[in-house]
């Protein structure tokens, strides 16, 4: 498992409120190998559709899903992001290193518009940490 330094926590959070600032994004966070939130959150004011319990749940089953959707990677190349369009949701995870990011946002928002805003916001981030 990759350890960060309090330096990198701190630019990944500071990207996630950056993001946070798109229109229709309700939450942004990273999640780690273990699928704990280390940085980020939700939208001031804007509460989760889920539980606490659920939310930890979603941490969980989107690092498992990432995990296993790994191992075609060495046929059909690494994963850029993944994104899931629900009625009430979308979500889409971005991987950083061995980390994801996790968006949520309005099920009618751009999904190519925020993928390419995270990229450009977490790809100049260097994870050294071992």
């Amino acid at each position: 498992m990759v350890i960060l330094s309090v330096d990198e926590i701190k630019k990944l959070d500071e990207a996630c409120k950056k993001l946070l600032e798109e229109e229709n994004i309700r939450h942004v966070g990273v999640i780690n190998q273990l699928g704990n939130l280390i940085a980020g959150g939700f939208r001031k004011n804007q509460p989760s559709l889920l539980s606490d319990d659920k939310v930890r749940m979603v941490y969980m089953q989107m690092q498992l899903d990432y995990q296993m959707r790994q191992d075609l990677n060495d046929v059909l190349g690494p994963i850029d992001y993944i994104a899931s369009r629900r009625k009430n949701q979308l979500i889409i995870t971005v991987p950083i290193g061995k980390n994801l990011v996790l968006i949520s946002a309005e099920p009618n928002s751009d999904d190519k518009k925020i993928i390419k805003r995270a990229e450009e916001l977490f790809d100049d981030i260097k994870i050294t940490s071992i």
